[in-house]
């Protein structure tokens, strides 16, 4: 639907998730992840535009008062899915990286994911992370920062196994890689290699993504 996951990073700016838990006593986690697990199947049956807070208690079966008490309004809702999803996303790249012993080949994992959070047709359907990739070309600053962050370590490692040279600048490192990752969600069409294969660019990384780091 044209609304769905798509329309869902195209909402309000993002706000404080500090506000979003009751105030009084501890939460009760798993109601808040029946609520969210609520919003994300609304979402996609019946887009964002159209989910209201009284819809997503129904579907959750609590009362609108609890609802409000772990999100104090429909944007905190929204921004606890946008974030729960990208933790989801980044999970899951971590774990097929963390399967790989080269710097190269851990990129090529991230990008693979990447197309196919890009490309429906090759998304395992039981995930929402092209949600997350929204998220990426939209929040450009905040994706940027969290992904270089993510891919620091890896980097770090790789200087020690001798991958890298050993003066590489880490910081740059990181947002170098950073910017040639996120440029997929931008860039989706290619004249080198099938744009919307991960496997084809997860090679096409592989081959040329650290090249200005050794």
């Amino acid at each position: 639907m044209s609304d769905g996951f798509e329309g869902f990073w195209h909402q309000a700016d993002p706000v404080q998730l500090g506000a979003k838990t009751a105030t009084s006593g501890a939460p009760d986690k798993a109601a808040e992840e029946r609520i969210l697990e609520a919003a994300e199947r609304l979402i996609q049956q019946i887009g964002v535009s159209r989910m209201s807070m009284a819809d997503v208690a129904r579907s959750a079966r609590v009362a609108r008062g609890t609802l409000y008490r772990y999100f104090e309004s429909r944007e905190v809702l929204l921004e606890a899915l946008r974030q729960r999803t990208t933790d989801r996303f980044f999970a899951d790249v971590a774990k097929a990286m963390d399967g790989r012993s080269l710097l190269s080949e851990q990129l090529g994992e991230f990008s693979e994911r990447i197309i196919r959070s890009i490309h429906p047709e090759t998304e395992d359907p039981r995930n929402n992370q092209i949600a997350m990739v929204h998220m990426l070309a939209t929040q450009s600053t905040q994706a940027l920062r969290r992904t270089a962050k993510f891919i620091r370590p890896y980097i770090e490692a790789a200087r020690e196994r001798g991958e890298v040279r050993k003066n590489l600048d880490v910081g740059d490192a990181s947002e170098w890689l950073a910017r040639i990752l996120l440029s997929f969600t931008i860039f989706q069409a290619s004249i080198a290699h099938a744009g919307d294969d991960p496997h084809s660019v997860g090679l096409f990384v592989q081959r040329y993504a650290i090249s200005g780091l050794t």
